[in-house]
C-alpha cells in the first residue's frame, strides 16, 4: 500500500483479504490477544474455545490475510500483530470516511 494520503481502487486486492479476515469474531479476538504481546499459540487457544484445530484455522487465515507474523521457536510457534497491515486498514477506512477513497469512475 503507497504511504500517500489517498488509498487507491488498485489497492483493494490487498485490501479484501484484510478487511475478509477481519470479519470474523474470533480473529478479532485472537488480534485483540495478540495486541500487547507475542503469543505462543498455546496461549491462544482460549480465544477459540480451548479448539486447536479451530485455532490453526483462523490463525492460517489471519497470516494468509497479513495480518498476523509468525516465528518459530524450537517446536512452538510465536504470533504477532502485523502493526502495519492494521495500520493500512485503517487508513482505507479513514479515507472511505473522509471521501478521501480514490475509486474508479464506473463506481
Amino acid at each position: 500500500m503507497t504511504t500517500g494520503s489517498t488509498t487507491s481502487f488498485a489497492e483493494l486486492e490487498t485490501l479484501a483479504p484484510r478487511f475478509a479476515a477481519l470479519a470474523e469474531e474470533k480473529r478479532l479476538s485472537i488480534l485483540a490477544a495478540l495486541g500487547s504481546a507475542e503469543r505462543c499459540a498455546c496461549d491462544l487457544t482460549g480465544c477459540c474455545g480451548d479448539r486447536q484445530p479451530l485455532l490453526s484455522f483462523h490463525l492460517k487465515k489471519l497470516r494468509d490475510a497479513g495480518l498476523v507474523s509468525v516465528r518459530r521457536d524450537g517446536r512452538w510457534m510465536h504470533y504477532s500483530l502485523d502493526r502495519e497491515a492494521l495500520r493500512e486498514v485503517a487508513r482505507a477506512l479513514t479515507d472511505l470516511a473522509d471521501g478521501a477513497f480514490d475509486a474508479p469512475s464506473c463506481c
